[in-house]
């Protein structure tokens, strides 16, 4: 619209009698015109990356597991949990706290360090509570090995700049030791903000939580299921029947075996599917690289 405006100034304009005045209004009116068309470049520029932003962002809810068939906690029961959003303030993936700096998620959800920001301490997303603590990542710590076809050792560790403060309202989740087994049958909490139904057309005023049944891997390997996709770095849970499941948008939130987190929400077929339990990252495949990673972070703080 501006060029246009601009090309319609430029003919419109009358020159006066003199030449040389005329040649002046004239390169006056060229140059202008060029610094507009590129000023206005660069404005749709911005504009088409904001969009994208938004859009990829959207995507990344779109895709990612959120609870069906789960209902609300006490407020502020589930202390460990954040939420990860935009500059915006879209919540886009879960994740929860391990220590005062650093945060535990998928990494898949990695959208850089440079466009989210942590919030810990919420109940209701769509609310200001006065518990909310926003704090901006340092840096992205995805697993080296993670493979974003098979979401294989899809974890990732986020260094805080800042420390959270642990309060009545926030606290720090245990995790299991290396390798560490849970029994198939043992009932464990996954949690999370956003659509609660498959076809996401319902997103809750509040935390939803949900309790499931741990599944085999031989199970979920099983033809009837995931047929072999399941790999030893993943563990499932679920019901046979369906109904209750992590579905759209929350990836990276904590699955919670015995008080401590046994599985990041990480991929499905579905929602709620029969036969098709939900699909977490085992968190003690990776306990002895999530504390030499936190290790070396402070090491290299003690040698500078």
């Amino acid at each position: 619209m501006e060029t246009k405006t601009v090309s319609n100034l430029r003919v419109q304009v009358r020159c006066r009698p003199l030449r040389a005045e005329c040649s002046a209004h004239r390169l006056r009116l060229s140059l202008w015109g060029r610094y507009s068309s590129f000023f206005l470049t660069m404005y749709l520029l911005s504009f088409l990356s904001f969009i994208l932003l938004e859009v990829l962002a959207v995507r990344c809810q779109l895709e990612s597991p959120r609870i069906v068939g789960g209902y609300t906690p006490v407020p502020y029961s589930i202390k460990y949990i954040v939420s990860l959003q935009t500059l915006y303030h879209q919540h886009f993936c879960g994740g929860f706290l391990i220590n005062k700096f650093w945060v535990m998620t998928a990494a898949h959800c990695n959208i850089g360090v440079d466009k989210m920001i942590v919030v810990a301490g919420d109940f209701s997303l769509t609310v200001y509570e006065g518990t909310e603590q926003q704090v901006f990542p340092q840096v992205l710590v995805p697993h080296p090995n993670y493979n974003s076809i098979t979401y294989d050792s899809d974890i990732m560790l986020i260094k805080l700049r800042a420390p959270i403060e642990l309060n009545s309202y926030v606290s720090v989740v245990l995790l299991p030791r290396q390798d560490a087994a849970i029994a198939e049958g043992t009932m464990c909490r996954v949690s999370g903000w956003g659509y609660t139904t498959p076809t996401g057309t319902q997103i809750p005023a509040s935390l939803q939580t949900l309790k499931l049944p741990i599944v085999s891997t031989e199970t979920c390997n099983s033809s009837q299921s995931f047929n072999g996709s399941v790999t030893n770095n993943m563990l499932c849970a679920g019901y046979e029947l369906g109904g209750k499941d992590a579905c759209q948008g929350d990836s990276g939130g904590p699955l919670v075996c015995a008080g401590r987190a046994y599985g990041v929400v990480s991929w499905g077929r579905g929602c709620a599917q029969a036969n098709f339990p939900g699909v977490y990252t085992s968190v003690s495949k990776f306990r002895r690289w999530i504390d030499n990673t936190i290790f070396s972070f402070y090491s290299r703080c003690k040698t500078n």
